[in-house]
């Protein structure tokens, strides 16, 4: 069982709260965060009464809105983040295993890819979502989708070059050796002895990609070219918030309490990417 330490384990008590009421967000009594009150337009934070954090310049409540907002960041941060180790494990490992020139020309490859502007990347998916959206929604595929996928291309390189790290120090490891020499093909190495004994990088992997999937989530959407109304994110908030502050109008939590869920979400994430990474690195 794995022990962490004490901040730690409240940055997981935290994630762990806060995914369950976002995961059980319809059922419990919110209001619906897409319902507008035009009459209720910026409504101050009540603290001790509905709305708790105020209401949007449409009327609508953020305290709901932030936590259906969390569904689509979290989901963002974990399907990413997964996305990215499905892709970059494989790659990496393989790369490590058999060395010499197949090594050299994938991770040649990997550098070209990182070396692509991570926005035009997004951009180009995003623009094809539109182009054949039609024919792409007649296949189940929709913009989340692709989302999904472009966040998780942009995050997969670290995660190969890790895992190649990895699989060239356990290469040369006496377990792999004896493989080896009974005959064990590359596949059932890989599979049967590497990537077992890979599996706390990769944990540790898993933590700290979580933080920056979300992170540029965000930041997508801050700009636009993520998640679209009528879908909610936290990135989605903060960009309205920003757009409604002016100097005649002082709604200021419209802002705050986004950027503040988002800041509570990310150090929760890293206390317990950092505390995986002291417990397992020992």
């Amino acid at each position: 069982m794995i022990r962490l330490r004490q901040s730690s384990r409240w940055g997981l008590f935290f994630l762990l709260l806060l995914s369950v009421i976002a995961f059980l967000a319809p059922s419990l009594p919110f209001e619906d965060p897409s319902a507008i009150h035009l009459n209720q337009r910026l409504v101050e934070p009540a603290w001790t009464q509905a709305p708790f954090l105020g209401t949007d310049s449409k009327g609508r409540d953020l305290f709901a809105r932030i936590f259906f907002g969390a569904r689509v960041s979290l989901a963002t941060g974990l399907f990413g983040s997964l996305l990215a180790l499905f892709i970059g494990i494989p790659w990496g490992s393989i790369a490590g295993l058999l060395g010499g020139k197949v090594d050299r020309v994938m991770m040649r490859i990997a550098d070209a890819m990182e070396s692509m502007p991570m926005v035009v990347l997004v951009l180009f998916l995003l623009s094809i979502l539109s182009e054949y959206r039609m024919e792409l929604d007649a296949i189940g595929i929709g913009r989340m989708h692709v989302f999904y996928l472009a966040i998780g291309l942009l995050f997969w390189l670290p995660t190969a070059r890790i895992a190649r790290a990895e699989a060239l120090r356990l290469r040369s490891s006496s377990f792999v050796q004896a493989a080896q020499s009974v005959g064990s093909s590359r596949s059932r190495i890989l599979i049967r002895h590497l990537l077992p004994n890979m599996a706390p990088s990769l944990l540790v992997m898993l933590g700290i990609t979580v933080p920056r999937v979300v992170l540029m989530e965000a930041f997508l959407s801050f700009l636009g070219l993520g998640v679209e109304p009528p879908s909610i994110s936290w990135g989605l908030l903060a960009a309205d918030g920003l757009a409604a502050l002016n100097p005649l109008v002082g709604c200021w939590w419209l802002l705050a309490f986004p950027a503040a869920a988002l800041v509570a979400s990310l150090l929760a994430l890293n206390l317990v990417a950092d505390g995986l990474r002291d417990r397992l690195g020992k």
